[in-house]
C-alpha cells in the first residue's frame, strides 16, 4: 500500500510539472503580446510583470511544490482508505475486499478470529501487485499541451525575436520610459522634489528628430498647457503645492510614463523670544522681545535667543564673527546665548532632513557703543574781592558717572578735589566753590583748573571727559590799585549821572506845574508828559539801587586789600547807609498815587497839590544826591591817604629788610640791586599816589591844606639814586648804611602823613563840632520865637491891625530857617553821622512854615497855629536829633585825642536805650505835672517832650518798619506801642497830664522792655546766621549756588526718561537738556 500511495504522489508531481510549465508559458506568451500590441506604460508594464510574478509562484506552489512535498512526507499522503479506494477503482472486485481489511486492521479490538480472518483476506489480496494500477507513461498526453507554447516560443525567437526580447525587456525595466515616437521626453532633474507651501516649477527636456510644438501636462485630472523655456525644454510651474502628486506628459498620441512628485515640508519658525539682559551699570531693566530679531542694545548685552520651530531638527545663528549651534532641550526647541560688543548682520539658518529654509532669515545688531561723557562748563571768578572761583555746568552721559573732581595747578602742583554728584543721573548739573584763601594764592600768581569726570563704564572701563583748561590770575597789588580806582571813577560817575537824572525829573516836575497853572485842557498832552515823568522815575531808583551796589563792592574791596582804619570804615557804612535810605517811602507813596490820580482821571486841584508834594521830595533827592556825592569824594580821599600811609610803612619796612640782607656776607649784589631798583619803583608809585591825592583833594568842595611833601620825596630819590651807586661799585657797607637811611626817611614820611592825617581829622571835628553848636543854638532860638509868634497868633483875630505885623514876622523866622538850612545841608556833606530822616525833618519844618504863611496870607488863623505847632515840633525833632549826632562828634573827638569825656573813667559810655529815654520822658513828664508850672515855661517843656516822645515813636516805628512781617507777634506789640505814644503826644500839645497819661506811659514803658528783650533774641538769631554765612565766601556765590540748585531741580523733572526709550529719541532728549544747560 505505501509503494502504491508514493507511485501515485510521483505520477501526480509529473503531471502537475507539465502543467507548471504550461501555464508558465502561456503567460509569458499573453503577456508579451498584450505588451508588444499595446506598449503599456509604466503602471501597466509593471501590473504586467506583477501578474507574470503571480502566476508563476501560484503555479510553482500549486504544481510543484505541494506535491513534492507530499511525496516526500508520508504523512501527508493520502490515507489508506483513499488509497483503497483509488485501487478500487482499477480493480473493481477488489473494491469492497480491500477496503473491509484495512477497516478491520484499523479495529482495536483483536480476537483470534479476528486476525485469522485478516489474515485470509490479506493471503488473497497479496496475488495483486497495486502498483500496476498507475501508468506513469499516461502523462505523456500532457506533453501535447506543452508543446504548443515552446514551439510557439521557439518560433516567435526564430521568425521575429523581437516579439519576445522588447516586450520582455520592457516588461523587465517597467520603470523606465519606452518611446516609439520620433523625440523623446525626459525630466530636467533627476528626482521631483517639492516643498510645502511654495511655488513649484515641473521642466522637461525634449530630444529627438521632430519635436511638437504643444505639449501638455496630466495631473490631478486636469490638462494643462506647458511652455517652451527654450528649443529644448518645457516646463510648467504650480504656484503652491500642499500634497504628493503624479503627472504625465502628453503630446498627440504621447504619454510618457508617470512622475510622481514628492511634497516636502521645510522648518520654519513658530515663535522667536530674545531676552536681553543689559549690563547693570546701565540701570536699564532687562526685556524681551518677540517675534522680531532685530536688536538695538548698549554694548556689553547677553542676548539669550529662544526659538520654537516647525519641522526643524537643527538651528544655527550665523554672525559675522562666528556661527553659533544652538541647543535643543526640548524638541523643536532651540536655545543659544551670546554677549553683543559689535554691530553686525545674522542669520538664522534652520535645517531637517529634507533641507533648509528657503529665503534667509536676515536681522540686523545695532550695538550702541558707551559713548564718552560730555561736560559742559561755565566759570564765575570773583572779580570783587579774589575769593573764591566757581564752576558750574553740566554733565551727561548715556548712563551715568563713576566720579566728578575738580582739578586745579598751582605752585606747579596739581590737585583733586571731589565733587558731589548723584551716579545713577545720566544728565545733571554741578556747582563747585573754590576759595583762593585755602589754597594760598599769592598776588600776582595764576591758578589753572578744569573739571573732570568719568563714566561708569563696566565694560570698557571708565572714560573720561574733561572741560576746557581755565585760568584765573590773582591781581598783585598795582592791578588791584588801578581796579580800585577804576571803581571808584566810575562810581563817581555814577553819581553825577544820577544827579542829572534827578535834576531833569525835577526839571519835568515843574514843567508839569507850568501846565496845570495855565489850566488849557489838554489832558492828553499832560498824561504824556506825567508818564515820562513816571517811567524816568522808575529808571532813577534803578540807578540809584545800582548805585548803591556798586559802592558796597567797591567799599569792600577797599576794605580788604587796603584794610584801612575802623574810623573809615565806620564813615563808608553810614556813606552805604545814606545811599541806601536816598529813596525813601514817603516818595515812594506820593508816586503811586500820581499813579492813580492818572488813572482815576482826578481833578487838576488834588494833581497840583500832590505835584507839589513830589516836587518838594524830589528837591530834597537832589541834596541827598548832592551830599552823597560829596561825602564819596571825601572818602576817596581819606581812603586815598590811609593807603598812601599803609604802602609807606610797607615800603619803610621792605627797605629795611633789604638794609638788612645787604650787610650779610654771602648775598649776591646783583641780586640785591634788583630788589632795591623794585622798592625804587614802587616809590615812585607812591609819588604818583601823593600827586592824585592832592587831585582829589581840590575836587573837594572844601579842600584840606596838605603840607608841601616835595623836599622829603626828593631826598628819597636822591638817597635811592646813591644806593643803586654803591652797588654798582660793590660797596656793601656804605649800600646798607643808605638803604638804611632811605627806611629812616619813608618813615618820616609816612609819620608826616599821619601827622597831617590827625591833624585835617581834628580840624574837621572841631570845625563841625563848632557848626553843629551853632546851628543848634539857632534852632533853639528858632523854636522859642516861633512859640512866642505862635502864643501872640492864638490872642488875635483876622480883623487886627497887628494880623499883618505877626505875618511879616513869620516872614522872618522863614529866612531864619532857610539859613539853618543852608548851614545844616553844608554840615551834612561833612559829617557822616547826619542821617537822611534829619534832612527830611528839616524839609517838614520848611513845608509847615509855608503852610502858615498861607493860612495867614488867606485869613486863617486856625490852619496858621495848627502849621506853626508842626513847625515847632520839627524843630524841636531837628534839635533832638542833632543834639545827638553833637554827642556822637563829641565821643569821636575825645576818642581821636585819645582822653575820655567826663564822667567816663576811660571806658566808652554806652548809648542809652529807648526803654532808657522813655524812661526818662516818664520821669520828666511826672515831674513837671507835679512842679506846677504854667505859661510860657510850661509850653516850653512840653513842646520838648512832645517832640522827644515822637522821636523815639518814629525810631520805633522804623524799627516796625525793618522787620517785614517777620515777627507778627512783635510787630503787633510794637504797633501797640506807637499807637499809645501818639496819644501821649497828643496830651503834652494839648497840656493834658493827667493820671491816665501817667498809668499809659508805665503801660509803654512795659512793652518796650518785652519789645527789646524780644529784639535782643532776634539780633542774637541773626548774629547766629551771620556767623554761619560767615562760612560762605561771599553772598554772590551763594545766590549763585541758589540759581543753579533752583534750575537743577527743573531740569531734573523734566529729565525722568523713560529706559525703555528709542536711543535716538534718547539723544535727542539729551541735546535738549544740554541747550537748557548753556542758557
Amino acid at each position: 500500500m505505501q509503494a502504491y500511495k508514493k507511485k501515485l504522489f510521483l505520477n501526480k508531481l509529473i503531471k502537475n510539472g507539465i502543467l507548471f510549465f504550461i501555464v508558465l508559458l502561456s503567460s509569458y506568451l499573453i503577456v508579451n503580446s498584450l505588451e508588444f500590441s499595446f506598449r503599456f506604460s509604466e503602471s501597466g508594464r509593471f501590473s504586467l510583470l506583477l501578474l507574470l510574478f503571480a502566476t508563476f509562484l501560484f503555479t510553482l506552489i500549486r504544481y510543484l511544490i505541494l506535491p513534492l512535498y507530499h511525496y516526500l512526507n508520508s504523512s501527508k499522503q493520502i490515507s489508506d482508505k483513499d488509497a483503497a479506494r483509488e485501487i478500487g477503482k482499477y480493480f473493481p472486485n477488489l473494491d469492497d475486499k480491500l477496503l473491509n481489511t484495512i477497516q478491520l486492521q484499523i479495529n482495536h479490538q483483536e480476537t483470534s478470529l479476528l486476525k485469522a480472518s485478516i489474515e485470509q483476506r490479506t493471503n488473497e489480496l497479496s496475488v495483486f501487485d497495486f502498483n500496476t494500477s498507475i501508468n506513469l507513461k499516461t502523462n505523456y498526453k500532457y506533453l501535447r499541451y506543452l508543446l504548443f507554447p515552446a514551439a510557439l516560443i521557439l518560433l516567435l525567437l526564430m521568425i521575429i525575436p523581437h516579439f519576445l526580447t522588447e516586450s520582455t525587456h520592457r516588461i523587465i525595466h517597467y520603470d523606465k520610459e519606452y518611446n516609439d515616437a520620433l523625440f523623446h521626453v525626459k525630466p530636467a532633474f533627476e528626482t521631483f522634489v517639492a516643498f510645502k507651501n511654495e511655488p513649484f516649477t515641473i521642466e522637461m527636456v525634449v530630444e529627438g528628430e521632430a519635436v511638437p510644438d504643444q505639449f501638455y501636462l496630466k495631473a490631478h485630472g486636469k490638462t494643462n498647457k506647458m511652455k517652451f523655456s527654450d528649443a529644448t525644454h518645457i516646463n510648467y510651474q504650480y504656484p503652491r503645492v500642499q500634497n504628493d502628486f503624479s503627472f504625465q506628459i502628453l503630446a498627440g498620441n504621447y504619454k510618457s510614463k508617470t512622475y510622481t512628485i514628492e511634497v516636502r515640508s521645510r522648518p520654519d519658525i513658530k515663535n522667536l523670544n530674545i531676552q536681553l539682559q543689559y549690563p547693570p551699570y546701565t540701570g536699564l531693566e532687562n526685556t524681551k522681545i518677540s517675534n522680531n530679531g532685530n536688536l538695538t542694545v548698549p554694548e556689553g548685552t547677553t542676548a539669550h535667543w529662544t526659538i520654537e520651530s516647525i519641522e526643524s531638527n537643527g538651528i544655527s545663528l550665523q554672525m559675522t564673527e562666528d556661527t553659533i549651534e544652538m541647543q535643543s532641550p526640548h524638541q523643536n526647541q532651540f536655545t543659544a546665548y551670546k554677549q553683543l560688543l559689535h554691530t553686525q548682520d545674522y542669520q538664522i539658518q534652520l535645517r531637517n532632513q529634507h533641507g533648509k529654509n528657503k529665503q534667509p532669515i536676515s536681522y540686523q545688531i545695532d550695538v550702541i557703543k558707551d559713548q564718552f561723557p560730555i561736560i559742559n562748563l561755565q566759570t564765575i571768578s570773583d572779580t570783587t574781592l579774589y575769593q573764591y572761583v566757581i564752576v558750574t555746568g553740566s554733565i551727561m552721559d548715556d548712563y551715568g558717572f563713576s566720579s566728578l573732581e575738580f582739578i586745579y595747578e598751582v605752585h606747579e602742583e596739581t590737585k583733586r578735589l571731589p565733587m558731589q554728584l548723584v551716579s545713577s543721573h545720566n544728565a545733571q548739573n554741578f556747582f563747585y566753590q573754590l576759595s583762593l584763601d585755602s589754597i594760598d594764592l599769592h598776588p600776582g600768581e595764576i591758578l589753572h583748573y578744569y573739571v573732570r569726570v568719568y563714566d561708569n563704564d563696566a565694560i570698557n572701563g571708565y572714560k573720561p571727559a574733561r572741560s576746557q583748561k581755565h585760568s584765573f590770575k590773582l591781581p598783585d597789588n598795582t592791578e588791584i590799585d588801578a581796579e580800585i580806582e577804576k571803581t571808584a571813577a566810575q562810581a563817581k560817575s555814577d553819581i553825577h549821572r544820577t544827579l542829572d537824572k534827578a535834576e531833569d525829573i525835577r526839571e519835568q516836575i515843574e514843567e508839569i506845574q507850568r501846565d496845570l497853572k495855565k489850566n488849557n485842557n489838554n489832558n492828553w498832552q499832560e498824561k504824556k508828559k506825567i508818564n515820562t515823568l513816571l517811567q524816568d522815575k522808575k529808571g532813577l531808583e534803578k540807578d540809584i539801587q545800582q548805585l548803591a551796589k556798586k559802592h558796597k563792592e567797591l567799599t569792600e574791596k577797599q576794605n580788604k586789600f587796603h584794610k584801612p582804619n575802623p574810623e573809615l570804615q565806620k564813615k563808608s557804612a553810614q556813606l552805604q547807609k545814606l545811599m541806601e535810605d536816598i529813596l525813601d517811602e514817603e516818595t515812594k507813596k506820593l508816586y503811586e498815587e500820581l499813579q492813580k490820580l492818572l488813572q482815576d482821571d482826578q481833578s487838576k486841584t488834588n494833581l497840583d497839590e500832590l505835584m507839589q508834594d513830589i516836587q518838594q521830595k524830589e528837591k530834597n533827592l537832589e541834596k541827598e544826591i548832592e551830599r552823597a556825592l560829596e561825602m564819596f569824594k571825601r572818602m576817596q580821599f581819606d581812603y586815598k591817604m590811609d593807603e598812601i600811609i599803609q604802602d609807606l610803612d610797607q615800603l619803610k619796612q621792605q627797605q629795611s629788610d633789604l638794609a638788612q640782607e645787604t650787610g650779610e656776607k654771602d648775598t649776591n649784589l646783583e641780586t640785591t640791586q634788583e630788589n632795591q631798583e623794585e622798592l625804587n619803583q614802587k616809590f615812585d608809585q607812591l609819588q604818583e599816589e601823593i600827586d592824585k591825592l592832592e587831585e582829589l583833594n581840590e575836587k573837594l568842595s572844601q579842600p584840606e591844606k596838605l603840607d608841601d611833601l616835595s623836599t622829603e620825596q626828593e631826598e628819597i630819590n636822591q638817597t635811592q639814586e646813591e644806593i643803586n651807586q654803591s652797588l654798582e661799585q660793590g660797596k656793601r657797607k656804605k649800600s646798607q648804611e643808605q638803604q638804611q637811611k632811605a627806611a629812616e626817611q619813608i618813615e618820616s614820611l609816612s609819620n608826616q602823613m599821619k601827622s597831617m592825617q590827625t591833624s585835617m581829622e581834628m580840624e574837621m571835628l572841631q570845625e563841625n563840632l563848632d557848626h553843629l553848636r551853632d546851628i543848634l543854638d539857632n534852632l533853639l532860638k528858632l523854636s522859642f520865637d516861633q512859640e512866642d509868634l505862635m502864643e501872640e497868633f492864638k490872642a488875635v483875630n483876622q480883623s487886627d491891625p497887628r494880623f499883618v505885623s505877626l505875618s511879616q514876622l513869620q516872614l522872618k523866622l522863614r529866612d531864619d530857617a532857610v539859613i539853618i538850612e543852608d548851614s545844616l545841608l553844608s554840615l551834612a556833606s561833612r559829617v557822616f553821622q547826619i542821617q537822611s530822616f534829619v534832612t527830611r525833618e528839616l524839609d517838614a519844618m520848611n513845608n509847615h512854615i509855608e503852610a502858615s504863611l498861607q493860612g495867614m496870607k488867606d485869613r486863617k488863623k486856625n490852619d496858621a497855629v495848627v502849621n506853626q505847632q508842626y513847625t515847632m515840633t520839627s524843630i524841636n525833632n531837628l534839635a533832638l536829633l542833632l543834639n545827638d549826632v553833637l554827642q556822637q562828634l563829641q565821643q569821636q573827638m575825645a576818642e581821636s585825642m585819645g582822653m575820655p569825656q567826663p564822667g567816663q573813667k576811660g571806658k566808652k559810655k554806652p548809648m542809652p536805650s529807648m526803654s532808657q529815654l522813655q524812661q526818662e520822658l516818664s520821669k520828666k513828664i511826672q515831674d513837671l505835672k507835679k512842679s506846677g508850672k504854667t505859661g510860657k515855661p510850661l509850653s516850653q517843656e512840653l513842646a520838648e517832650l512832645a517832640a522827644e516822645q515822637e522821636m523815639i515813636r518814629q525810631q520805633l516805628q522804623q524799627i516796625e518798619n525793618e522787620l517785614n512781617n517777620g515777627d507778627q507777634g512783635l510787630s503787633n506789640n510794637l504797633k501797640d506801642i506807637i499807637k499809645k505814644m501818639e496819644q501821649t503826644e497828643t496830651d503834652l500839645v494839648n497840656k493834658n497830664i493827667t493820671q491816665q497819661t501817667i498809668q499809659r506811659q508805665q503801660d509803654i514803658l512795659t512793652k518796650m522792655l518785652q519789645s527789646e528783650d524780644a529784639l535782643r533774641e532776634r539780633e542774637l538769631d541773626q548774629q547766629r546766621e551771620a556767623q554761619t554765612a560767615q562760612e560762605e565766601i561771599h553772598n554772590t556765590a551763594k545766590k549763585y549756588e541758589e540759581y543753579i540748585k533752583t534750575k537743577q531741580s527743573e531740569l531734573e523733572l523734566l529729565q525722568t526718561l523713560p529706559p525703555k526709550m528709542n536711543p535716538y529719541y534718547k539723544e535727542e532728549v539729551n541735546k535738549y537738556f544740554q541747550r537748557l544747560n548753556e542758557q
